[in-house]
């Protein structure tokens, strides 16, 4: 806690003020406590290709004496692109030195410092440089902030939101074209945009596929609207082909707590940012969750491998009952990640494990943890249960998955049919293909296999006739109404019907009143998963169930 509130006072200090060298020292006072922080500064030099390579090191510090006769402790480089090079030199106290995880939690500091310290740059560049970007004709960062502080100074800014946006793929769209018909057509994309500007706006391109707007708050709507799909088109061996670029934005709706304007740019990049990395959403507006958020983020990414190897997560199983007999026929596993003290669960982790491309290494290790249980109970003579492992649709992009689950399973040497892979299904035709033949694979393997959330996808009458599936989940939202009523029986009733009659088995996940279970036998479903027969629960209580064997 005491980290995080300094992180988000460095945050806020340094987003206030454009002069990132001037406030920076009470941005990391807090945080160099912590770190043990004695000096931190930022050496600013030129790549060998950049017009200014022969310009000599410019030293700027950042926090703390500036030390020129002693080697820093930790040398960090930026990684914001262009001509500039910032390497960023920390001095600590003497004797002091940081564990692997202070040292992961600084570099994010020196991240969001970077940002601050190119954007400073930047500006300062501009002051003396030319207010248009050469390709667009567009006004260029410099033109923009000249703009904004106009509109600051005049008392004017809070009629206007400040909008973020990057083209969404437009790399594909140059490769397919070429260099040359690549700039063309983001000449004709500017052009579409200034058709949508005002005398009273700006729209400004900072080079690449990074834009921002100017747009006054009764137009924001329209704006994001307007931008999601700009048609424009492209020539290829003489033919025209229409296009339709799309972007991705951050919204800052300017307020009270504006203080300079470069906080219009800095602010809406960091929706934007947020947009494309967290929410993955077309838009965004700035909230004050959204740092905290991002320092979350990276923290899951930074700590996942370390935290699989150090068995950090733990499997937790929630049976499936059979209502007729109260009997328990199977369960599920699901990893809760238990982080310094913390118990993190999968909707907080998973989706970023999911976009990082991590995910599959923690399916995999449920798997193997599912089976070692599966193992434990058949050594020691209890008689086990089919338990269902989750799989993402993300997984299937690895080419020899259903392979290495059957492995893994063989490896136990516990049966195959003890068990299931479960998959959500998707409407995504490319996802469909890798999923078919996923799903057939592991049939042929004698590996059990289910569809989760049946019913919440847009083919899910096509799923049942299309995948080679064992089991459907049919999601709760079939039976979460407060008041179960006759369409609610006659849609679960033909789902169930159509099911059986392919034979496929059908469970019914969510339940939590004994009004739902009493539909769902009436219309012919008998398994079910929810609270009202238990919570996920540690493996040792599962086994008490599991011996037990049934619930009164």
């Amino acid at each position: 806690m005491i980290f995080e509130r300094s992180f988000e006072n460095f945050i806020q200090i340094l987003s206030e003020e454009e002069i990132t060298p001037e406030v920076s020292p009470s941005a990391l006072a807090d945080l160099s406590k912590e770190f043990f922080v004695r000096s931190v500064l930022s050496i600013v030099s030129y790549k060998p290709e950049s017009e200014k390579a022969s310009e000599k090191p410019r030293i700027i510090p950042l926090f703390g004496p500036v030390i020129t006769d002693a080697r820093p402790a930790y040398v960090f480089k930026s990684n914001m692109s262009g001509d500039r090079v910032i390497m960023y030199h920390v001095f600590l106290f003497e004797d002091k030195k940081w564990t692997d995880e202070e040292y992961k939690s600084f570099s994010f500091i020196v991240d969001v410092l970077s940002f601050h310290m190119e954007r400073f740059l930047l500006i300062n560049d501009v002051k003396a440089s030319a207010m248009t970007q050469f390709l667009t004709g567009l006004p260029n960062s410099g033109g923009f902030i000249k703009f904004v502080t106009e509109k600051f100074q005049s008392g004017e800014i809070m009629k206007y939101d400040s909008i973020n946006f990057n083209l969404k793929s437009f790399g594909l769209i140059s490769r397919r074209y070429g260099t040359a018909e690549g700039d063309q057509i983001m000449k004709r994309y500017a052009s579409k945009l200034r058709e949508f500007e005002e005398d009273d706006e700006i729209i400004s391109h900072f080079g690449g596929d990074n834009y921002t707007a100017l747009i006054k708050k009764e137009r924001t709507k329209a704006f994001l609207k307007y931008i999601s799909s700009i048609p424009v088109y492209g020539m290829k061996n003489d033919k025209r082909d229409e296009i339709n670029i799309a972007a991705v934005a951050g919204v800052y709706a300017i307020d009270e707590s504006m203080k300079a304007p470069g906080q219009a740019i800095s602010r809406a990049s960091m929706a934007c940012n947020y947009a494309k990395n967290v929410a993955n959403k077309p838009y965004v507006f700035v909230n004050k969750a959204m740092s905290t958020r991002i320092y979350r983020q990276k923290q899951i990414e930074d700590r996942f491998e370390d935290a699989l190897a150090g068995d950090e997560f733990r499997i937790y199983l929630q049976p499936k009952v059979d209502t007729t007999t109260g009997k328990i026929v199977g369960a599920e596993s699901l990893a809760r990640w238990f982080c310094n003290g913390i118990v993190l669960y999968p909707t907080e982790f998973v989706p970023i494990l999911e976009r990082e491309g991590m995910v599959v290494s923690l399916d995999l290790y449920v798997l193997k943890k599912t089976c070692e249980y599966i193992r434990n109970w058949i050594d020691r003579g209890i008689e086990p249960v089919q338990v269902s492992v989750n799989f993402s649709r993300k997984d299937l992009e690895y080419k020899n998955l259903a392979k290495e689950i059957t492995q893994i399973i063989d490896s136990y040497g516990i049966d195959r049919n003890l068990i299931e892979i479960e998959v959500t299904e998707t409407a995504s035709e490319d996802e469909r293909i890798l999923m078919t033949s996923f799903l057939s694979t592991l049939k042929e393997q004698q590996v059990a296999t289910a569809i989760d959330d049946f019913g919440t996808g847009y083919s899910s009458l096509s799923t049942l006739r299309d995948f080679p599936v064992s089991v459907i989940k049919i999601d709760r939202s079939f039976i979460n109404n407060e008041e179960l009523n006759k369409s609610d029986e006659i849609v679960l009733k033909n789902i169930i019907s159509m099911a059986n009659e392919l034979g496929i088995s059908v469970v019914t996940e969510g339940v939590e009143r004994p009004d739902q279970t009493k539909l769902l036998e009436s219309v012919g479903c008998h398994v079910v998963q929810g609270f009202l027969y238990d919570n996920p629960m540690p493996m040792d209580d599962f086994e008490k169930r599991l011996v037990k064997g049934s619930y009164n």
